[in-house]
Formats: structure tokens, sequence, C-alpha cells
């Protein structure tokens, strides 16, 4: 059974006696059963458990906290699961990726004004050895030549 829990806070240090309602939040009461080095072994209303796992700083709000995210659901099991249904605990398999047909290796075909210019600028090799030799204002000058040569078609 969930009780309703509402959390207050004082609206001024002069106030206490006057206090606001900041939010509403579903709780459900644990029992602390055991404390070893999993952490705290606690029992809900419903006589289900839980370990909770927990570090020497923490607070108890942290504690109420972990209790709540492990607390009891009204969820409902699968069609499929019985009582008594004895099933192996094995990882599930990560999705395999989608292989590609095969006849579609190849990248896509270059533009035509893209393998002209490319092959007009050469190797990497002979790139650097034109500038080397002829300097930097040289090859930009080729490069120029060689995008007028084969331009780049405007869409």
């Amino acid at each position: 059974m969930q009780k309703m829990r509402v959390l207050c806070e004082n609206k001024s240090p002069n106030e206490r006696s006057i206090l606001s309602i900041k939010k509403v939040v579903k709780m459900a009461i644990y029992t602390v059963l055991e404390i070893n080095s999993e952490g705290l072994k606690v029992q809900y209303e419903d006589n289900s458990w839980a370990i909770l796992p927990t570090t020497i700083d923490m607070l108890p709000e942290d504690i109420d906290d972990l209790a709540a995210q492990f607390a009891p659901k009204n969820n409902q099991a699968p069609a499929f699961m019985t009582i008594g249904t004895q099933r192996s605990a094995v990882a599930k398999p990560a999705d395999e990726p989608v292989e590609e047909d095969d006849e579609n290796d190849e990248p896509p075909a270059l533009p035509a004004w893209l393998q002209a210019r490319m092959a007009a600028y050469g190797s990497l090799d002979s790139q650097i050895e034109y500038i080397t030799e002829n300097g930097l204002a040289a090859w930009q000058s080729h490069v120029a030549e060689i995008k007028t040569a084969n331009p780049k078609p405007t869409e």
C-alpha cells in the first residue's frame, strides 16, 4: 500500500510555523532488514525486497530516493511469463549491422569535372615537386588554370 507524503518547506526563518506545500510525492514504506557489503536490504509493505547500493557519504534523503526508485511498481508480467517458468539468464545479443548488397561495394563515381581536375593536379608527390621547383605562387597560378579549364558546374 502506497501512502502520500507532503514535502514542506519553511517560507522564511522567522515564519517557522507557516509552511508551504512544495510538491506531493508518492512513497512506499520500507524497513531495513540487513546492512552488509552489498548495501541495505530493505523490505517494502507488500513483502517485496531490494538491495540498495549505498556509500558511506549518503544522506537519509539519498537512501529514501534509492528506496523510492527500487520500490515495487504497478507493472504487469508479459503473457509468456508464468509462475514456475524456468529460463536461462543470458545477455541479449547486440543487433547485427545490416549489410549492403555486395554488388554496390564501389563508391559512387566522381563528377567528370572533378576527375579532370584531379588528373591535371597529378599525384601528391608531383604537386610537392612542382611547388619545390617553381614556388607556391606558380603552383597557385597553375591550380587557377586547371580550375578555369575544368569549371565546376553551377546548380
